[in-house]
């Protein structure tokens, strides 16, 4: 009977395919979670709204050995990642949904910046300065030590407002 016990795990899907490999799942009656946001963009003077995946590439789900080969025959997941800490997993994976549920829009930040991180401000009034991120005390926002002149000034900026200077 070791059919019917489910591991945790996280597929690696194909790019784009996170959709797809849900809805492959549902089907199948195979549980996944697939958490999404709403990201609403102006297209010819009209609003678009879309539902993208929260964590591109990547669909969370509990399978036995007989389904994890079922899905990994798709073609459509690259690996298979064991979840070690379900139980963490789980609960946050719930508080991601609750996010969502709760939330207008959900916003994903593309990239965690961490303290030391050289990055360049790419929209507002200061695109195209570049610094480090330094510790931004808890807040929302991040503070870029700017060299000025010789000096440094810290400024608060969103961290989607910048990007990850690549090869420093």
């Amino acid at each position: 009977m070791t059919g019917h016990l489910r591991t945790w795990y996280v597929l690696h899907v194909r790019p784009r395919t996170e959709k797809k490999v849900a809805a492959y799942m549902s089907r199948y009656r195979i549980f996944c979670h697939l958490p999404i946001y709403v990201k609403v963009t102006r297209v010819q003077r009209r609003k678009v709204r879309r539902e993208l995946p929260l964590f591109p590439g990547y669909v969370f789900t509990r399978l036995s050995p007989d389904e994890r080969v079922k899905m990994l025959q798709t073609n459509l997941v690259v690996r298979t990642i064991v979840v070690d800490r379900p139980r963490e997993t789980v609960h946050q994976l719930r508080q991601v949904s609750k996010a969502g549920r709760n939330a207008a829009e959900l916003r994903r930040l593309a990239q965690v910046y961490k303290a030391g991180d050289y990055v360049r401000i790419v929209s507002g009034p200061m695109r195209g300065t570049e610094g480090y991120v330094m510790r931004d005390g808890g807040r929302t926002t991040l503070c870029l030590n700017v060299e000025v002149l010789g000096s440094a000034a810290g400024i608060y900026i969103s961290p989607e407002d910048v990007e990850k200077v690549k090869g420093r």
